[in-house]
Formats: C-alpha cells, sequence, structure tokens
C-alpha cells in the first residue's frame, strides 16, 4: 500500500472513530460530500487539500503519522504477570533488560557494568523463558518489547522506583544550562486544557523518537537523562488553606 492511501485509510479510522460523516466533513470544508467521498475512494488528494482537512479535524502531519505508526502495531501490550514479577524479584534482570531495549551489545555491558559471564548466561536464558527476549546462538538475541511497555506509569517498575525518582531526580536544583524544571499552579479553560494535554502528547511522541535514534552504548556527544511531564487538575495547598468556609443559613 502506498503511502498516500495509507494516511487516507488512517484518516477514514479517525473520523469513524469520532462518528464524523462525510457529510460532516464536507461541510466543514464547505465542500460538496461527493468530492470528499471522491477523494476517499480514489485514494488521491493534494497535500493542500490534506492540509486542510486535519486542520478541519484540529490535527496535524506529525498527528496522522503517528495514528498511522499506530495502527501498525505500534502500540505497546502490557507485560503479563509472570514478567513483570520476574522482573521485579530480580533488578539486576530488569536493568540488564533495560540496556537490551537499549541496543547494547552483551559484550559491551560486560565492559561497561558489573555483571560476570555466568550472570549474563542465567539472564538471557531467563529473558528468552519469559520472551522478553529471543536468544540464539552465540549471544544473538531480539528483544521483544520495547521501553514504553518496560517503564509505562501503571507498570509495578515505576510504582517500585517512585520515591527513588521523587527523592533522586526531582530533588535536583536544575540550574545547568541542559537542563530545565518549571512548575507553575494555574488556571485553565476546558479548551486551553485540551490544548495543552495536545502539546503534551506531542512532546512526549517526540522524546520518544529522539531517545531510540539515539539509543546505544556511551559515547562522546551521548550523555543518560530523563524526563517526567505531569500534568493534572490541582489546587495549590497553600491556596486551599486561605478559601473563605462555605457557611449554610
Amino acid at each position: 500500500m502506498d503511502q498516500t492511501a495509507k494516511l487516507l485509510d488512517t484518516l477514514k479510522a479517525y473520523l469513524k472513530s469520532r462518528d464524523i460523516t462525510y457529510r460532516n466533513l464536507a461541510q466543514r470544508l464547505r465542500l460538496s460530500e461527493s468530492s470528499i467521498k471522491r477523494v476517499f475512494s480514489e485514494k488521491t488528494l493534494s497535500l493542500k487539500r490534506l492540509e486542510r482537512i486535519l486542520q478541519s479535524l484540529d490535527l496535524d502531519f506529525y498527528d496522522l503519522a503517528h495514528m498511522s505508526r499506530r495502527q501498525d502495531g505500534d502500540s505497546a501490550e502490557a507485560l503479563s504477570l509472570e514478567q513483570e514479577e520476574s522482573l521485579l524479584q530480580n533488578p539486576r534482570m530488569l536493568i540488564f533488560l533495560h540496556l537490551l531495549i537499549q541496543k547494547w551489545k552483551v559484550e559491551q555491558i560486560t565492559k561497561r557494568f558489573d555483571f560476570e559471564s555466568h550472570e549474563i548466561t542465567n539472564i538471557l536464558l531467563e529473558l528468552d523463558r519469559l520472551r522478553l527476549i529471543d536468544l540464539h546462538p552465540h549471544n544473538q538475541f531480539k528483544v521483544l518489547i520495547n521501553n514504553t511497555q518496560l517503564w509505562n506509569r501503571s507498570s509495578p517498575f515505576m510504582k517500585k522506583y517512585k520515591e527513588m525518582l521523587q527523592n533522586g531526580f526531582l530533588s535536583h536544583d536544575f540550574e545547568e544550562k541542559n537542563e530545565r524544571f518549571l512548575f507553575s499552579p494555574c488556571q485553565l479553560s476546558e479548551d486551553s486544557h485540551r490544548i495543552l494535554l495536545k502539546e503534551i502528547d506531542r512532546l512526549l511522541r517526540r522524546f520518544k523518537e529522539l531517545s531510540e535514534a539515539d539509543a546505544g552504548p556511551e559515547q562522546p556527544g551521548l550523555e543518560q537523562g530523563g524526563m517526567v511531564v505531569a500534568f493534572r487538575p490541582w489546587l495549590f495547598p497553600l491556596l486551599e488553606s486561605l478559601r473563605r468556609k462555605q457557611t449554610t443559613s
């Protein structure tokens, strides 16, 4: 399937998921319903027409490409209970798997970190048994999960190491040139809230793409780092403490 047809199929699926008919879309674009049907049936359209369609749906090319990749199976399934429990019981195996996901080779791990050869053999066999990697002769392997599955916010690993994140990562002063920190209580309208969440989603997708592109053993020009993004409805405690008590008459 060519890229135009693939993107149009993705767009068609999006319209269906939002209960937006061809007639609705035509009205937004001030076009005839037949012209919209022709675009999707013939699977041909100009970039300018595609841009207009996306703007009418409050989307951009980046959003459409991301949805298309998800349809190709980019979305991750959660780890099984056995996989989670085995990794939680063996933190060294968890870190080893993390390095494999980051495209480190076994010999590179042994040079940089304190893993003995017999331990590595046992870890690789166990990861293969758990179907977290597909192990081949001579310690060759294919990783079967991704970083999102391992460190998503609901995973037991995040729950276990949340205190380490709060007391270690967030306790830093963030004053270096290559660091950023912002905390700002605010109030937002429903529309502003929606726009902000959409921008956060785009930032997270970009972060994932860049980290995957730069994954691999440590080398000049690369440095370890981390990013935390959080937003939720929340009332600043100091403000809450100053609120007048509501009285009933």
